[in-house]
């Protein structure tokens, strides 16, 4: 049986994705329902079900007309029930099968009380706790000590060969405050890499897990607070600040 998985850019930067196995389907962040059904006519597929990494509202906007249209079930955590009330509550459970899709979930508090990673066929997809170069700022709703713990304990201990699908693109912002703060020559290529994607009109390629332990300075810290002191100066810095950066 055949898997895939679909990309497309929404607003600015934002990311929906859908994962595809044979018949059965699942949208994952579908913050405008339009791109959602878009997407999903693209592949030829009808989505059974909506996954909310967390539910932050440039995440899960299009969720509820995309129920009514699909009559799919919206899977969510339930710790972000004030920004969106799933219809099945994912606290707690460490897979899920979607017919043909299996799921393994990882908990990512942090950047929401409710933040999840959702690892399906090598890929990761992490909504706005882990960025190319960069992880969720804890602004709205967000606890800077459970990212911490997030990144520290649970995303360290995470396959390497992973695929990084966030919910933003944000490389061409992070990775400025990465050269600053942790200077790496893999930061570097994939500055140069991100620019030469937009100067030809692409989307930025997949990084793996372990290119972004290369790169990315919230995951090359040792230790909570210097984890906390690091986020609070990636939101003092000037070119950074809205979304989930």
């Amino acid at each position: 049986m055949t898997a895939r998985l679909g990309r497309r850019r929404f607003g600015r930067d934002n990311y929906v994705y859908l994962l595809a196995e044979g018949e059965d389907a699942a949208l994952v962040d579908p913050g405008d329902a339009a791109v959602g059904a878009a997407l999903a006519a693209s592949m030829g597929a009808r989505p059974r079900w909506i996954l909310h990494t967390h539910g932050h509202p440039d995440h899960s906007g299009g969720s509820a007309a995309l129920r009514a249209e699909l009559g799919a079930e919206v899977l969510g955590h339930g710790a972000d029930a004030a920004w969106f009330p799933p219809d099945v509550d994912l606290a707690g459970r460490g897979t899920i099968d979607l017919g043909a899709l299996h799921l393994r979930l990882h908990p990512a508090p942090g950047h929401t009380p409710g933040s999840l990673l959702f690892e399906w066929r090598g890929r990761l997809l992490t909504g706005d706790t882990l960025f190319w170069a960069g992880c969720g700022n804890c602004r709205h709703g967000g606890d800077p000590a459970a990212l911490a713990a997030t990144f520290l304990g649970g995303i360290a201990g995470l396959d390497g060969a992973l695929e990084v699908h966030p919910g933003h693109d944000y490389a061409e912002a992070n990775l400025p405050f990465a050269l600053e703060v942790d200077p790496t020559a893999a930061a570097a290529e994939r500055l140069v890499a991100a620019r030469a994607a937009r100067a030809a009109g692409r989307e930025p390629e997949a990084s793996t897990l372990a290119a972004e332990r290369a790169l990315n300075p919230f995951l090359r810290v040792g230790d909570a607070a210097r984890f906390a002191a690091l986020r609070a100066r990636r939101d003092a810095w000037a070119p950074g600040g809205e979304g989930g950066r």
